[in-house]
């Protein structure tokens, strides 16, 4: 019979020890952060009245696989931090009520992985959690072409929004307004042995010198970023010359070579004749200064040129002579006499006018008199 007691004693203390085993839980929370950012990894353990030892943190990356200790934490508050994460690593938890959260700094994609969360407690041994950290990396973007678009008949890429090594993939979209039915999106997804996305969002159409200087705009989302992205870019078409003018400045001269092209012009050529058998100049220089004599009378030719082709305008330059100035000025004074001549005989006549209207209505005429 004592020996029933015993025994029934004796499993009633093991059950009760294995089932206060089993009550005890620890609880830790997955946890995403963006790159350069604080990560706060939760552990907390619940349900025990067994003293606690210790609590230690290992963690397992894609670099390093296997579990390593980085920390451990004693019963006493002794903190003892193991490998290069002490730089980084802080313990935040509260030993009176079993929390053994930490503090990790300036997170990396480097940090990625699973950490586990360890609470080792007497007798019954370490219990364990395992909390997953995420690194979302903010995309690097930039918007251009790679090769500038050169109008033609053909479809080629007018620009490019790249957003670069971000974890997860960024997503890319264009604002195009009036240019929404004349050109489409086309897009190209990488991935790194980092697991980083590069997205390339490419605008597809054909070239023209139309679509030169007009504005879209690349809108990038992403969550490691706090706000979406929003680049203007202005669209640059490459063109040869189109339309060539030549303009006169003033009476000395000077001949000005202008021309509607992408990029600007790299030479100008002038020459009395076209096609061009002799130059009077060449080279970068647009202006050509012209000895105004009787035999300058005659068209001059630009032609403006860059690396897709070449354009030509002309000017006729007429070069007055002595004798023309004189006769112009001659008319011009003779011209001046008429218009003074005319003006006073248009005066006297408006004076008789006005002495025959006074008189036939009854009003005295007044005379000019020396004396009253």
């Amino acid at each position: 019979m004592v020996c029933f007691r015993t025994g029934l004693t004796c499993f009633c203390l093991l059950f009760l020890f294995f089932t206060s085993i089993k009550a005890i839980k620890v609880i830790g929370r997955d946890v995403t952060v963006t790159a350069g950012d604080d990560a706060q990894l939760f552990c907390e353990a619940f349900k025990t009245t067994e003293p606690l030892t210790t609590i230690r943190w290992q963690r397992r990356t894609k670099k390093k696989p296997t579990n390593a200790d980085f920390l451990v934490v004693t019963s006493s508050g002794k903190e003892e931090y193991i490998n290069t994460l002490r730089e980084r690593v802080k313990f935040a938890g509260n030993l009176a009520v079993l929390d053994g959260s930490i503090r990790l700094g300036n997170v990396t994609l480097l940090d990625e992985g699973i950490y586990t969360c360890i609470f080792s407690v007497f007798p019954s041994g370490p219990y364990k959690t395992e909390i997953r950290l995420r690194v979302q990396v903010p995309p690097v973007v930039t918007v251009g072409t790679d090769v500038p678009a050169v109008a033609g008949d053909t479809e080629g890429i007018l620009g490019t929004c790249t957003a670069a090594n971000a974890k997860p993939a960024a997503e890319v979209l264009w604002s195009l307004g009036a240019l929404n039915n004349t050109v489409k999106v086309q897009n190209t997804v990488t991935v790194d042995s980092e697991d980083r996305y590069t997205v390339k969002s490419n605008l597809i159409g054909t070239a023209s010198k139309d679509l030169n200087q007009k504005k879209v705009q690349c809108v990038v989302t992403h969550p490691g970023l706090k706000q979406e992205l929003e680049l203007n870019y202005t669209l640059d078409i490459h063109y040869p010359p189109q339309v060539v003018y030549i303009s006169s400045a003033g009476d000395q001269g000077a001949l000005q070579c202008e021309a509607d092209a992408n990029p600007k012009p790299t030479n100008f050529t002038w020459s009395r004749y076209f096609p061009v058998k002799e130059t009077l100049s060449s080279g970068v220089n647009s202006s050509l200064i012209v000895q105004l004599t009787p035999d300058s009378n005659r068209p001059y030719y630009c032609v403006a040129s860059n690396q897709y082709g070449e354009a030509v305008g002309s000017f006729y330059m007429h070069v007055k002579t002595s004798t023309e100035s004189k006769i112009l000025w001659t008319l011009f004074i003779l011209t001046l006499v008429a218009v003074c001549c005319f003006l006073i005989w248009k005066f006297e006549l408006f004076q008789r006018v006005n002495k025959i209207l006074r008189r036939d209505i009854g009003q005295p005429v007044r005379t000019e008199s020396s004396d009253h």
